[in-house]
């Protein structure tokens, strides 16, 4: 088995200020993929298939690695998407110190590994010596586009490494490189060239990374894991601001005592052709239970409410408790900024996060007095 049987591009490197939209491309899928079920044979035998085919046909076969997996089953992972359908996996093996420095000199290959070098799982704590052998992605995976698919592979692998392995600065890391691409994405991550194609039996170039420079070969991993953080965060604001909403709706109820007429015109029209549309595509929908004003006020969306309260006729019953238009007009903004992006999945830059957030701040604020 081999490594990297696949172009790499590294999207953390700004592009014609693309870079966020495919991050968040990104972020978005990584939240659709898992690791799959280790005792999946048929992805397992799959997975054989496509090694011996695009890559080796010299490769270990099913039933011989499955002696191997049964000693450790870590050494092969997929990644599935939410139908459990492959999207690729790799093959990582914890080697006994003697077979890791012998990949190392070039006294054993892939080839000549047996099940007897390899660290069985109850040990990989101890595991100093960790060979990458392949990482591939499923040819017929048609869930994600390739770009991303072989992101989200990548960066489902440094998950792995950082569950199971950590701390990665303690291990030694071997690879062999089939490709320019794969050569390249090892030398990106740190690695260095121990031994070159013709003075080993594998006949390919084998890259090492030392334990003082693991550190920096996550960094790729870390970069991307610090924007899908950022993304976790936004989202967590989500049902905040869907509570200021409800806040919203309630006090509007009680300012005009539940009375739908007082809603301005405008909003009460959105309002029926929503309610319209709403009934012409479900036939349940039972569109007499939508008298009543809060149940009205659940078609507005959040700039309806805020023409409510700012209406020349309505101001007076609120002005108490907003004291000034100008103030409040700029909170709406700044909160349906950030909603309006979370809500259609659209990229957040990092000033609509930060003013959504004051905000969210300011009506909490106003909604604890």
């Amino acid at each position: 088995m081999t490594l990297f049987r696949m172009p790499w591009r590294n999207v953390f490197h700004k592009e014609g200020g693309s870079t966020g939209s495919v991050l968040f491309e990104i972020g978005q899928a990584l939240d659709s993929v898992r690791f799959g079920a280790r005792d999946d044979e048929s992805h397992a035998l799959a997975a054989n298939k496509i090694v011996r085919a695009c890559l080796d046909k010299a490769a270990i076969t099913y039933n011989d690695y499955k002696a191997w997996r049964k000693l450790n089953p870590l050494i092969f992972t997929t990644v599935v998407d939410e139908k459990n359908q492959l999207i690729g996996f790799f093959d990582i093996f914890p080697l006994k110190s003697e077979a890791g420095e012998g990949i190392i000199n070039g006294t054993l290959t892939e080839r000549s590994l047996t099940v007897d070098h390899l660290v069985p799982v109850s040990d990989i704590a101890n595991a100093m010596h960790l060979h990458l052998a392949t990482i591939l992605l499923n040819p017929r995976q048609s869930t994600f586009g390739p770009m991303i698919a072989k992101e989200l592979l990548l960066l489902k692998m440094g998950e792995f490494f950082e569950k199971y392995y950590s701390p990665v600065e303690q291990r030694i890391y071997t690879a062999y490189a089939q490709t320019a691409s794969g050569e390249n994405l090892l030398n990106r991550n740190g690695f260095t060239m121990a031994i070159v194609a013709k003075e080993n039996e594998q006949h390919l170039p084998l890259y090492l990374l030392r334990p003082s420079d693991a550190g920096l070969a996550m960094f790729r991993f870390g970069k991307a894991q610090e924007y899908f953080s950022q993304k976790n965060a936004i989202k967590a604001l989500d049902p905040r601001i869907e509570n200021i909403e409800l806040q919203l709706r309630l006090l509007i109820t009680k300012a005009i005592d539940g009375d739908p007429d007082q809603i301005p015109p405008h909003v009460n029209q959105k309002i029926n052709e929503r309610l319209g549309s709403e009934v012409n595509k479900n036939p349940v929908f039972d569109i007499r239970r939508y008298q009543r004003l809060p149940e009205r006020l659940a078609f507005c969306d959040l700039r309806e409410l805020q023409d409510t309260i700012l209406s020349k006729v309505l101001w007076p019953k609120f002005e108490s408790r907003f004291l000034n238009k100008e103030t409040l007009g700029n909170r709406f903004n700044q909160l349906a900024g950030l909603r309006n992006a979370i809500r259609h999945s659209r990229p957040v830059d990092l000033i609509t996060q930060k003013e959504g957030e004051i905000g969210i701040i300011w009506f909490e604020g106003l909604f604890r007095t």
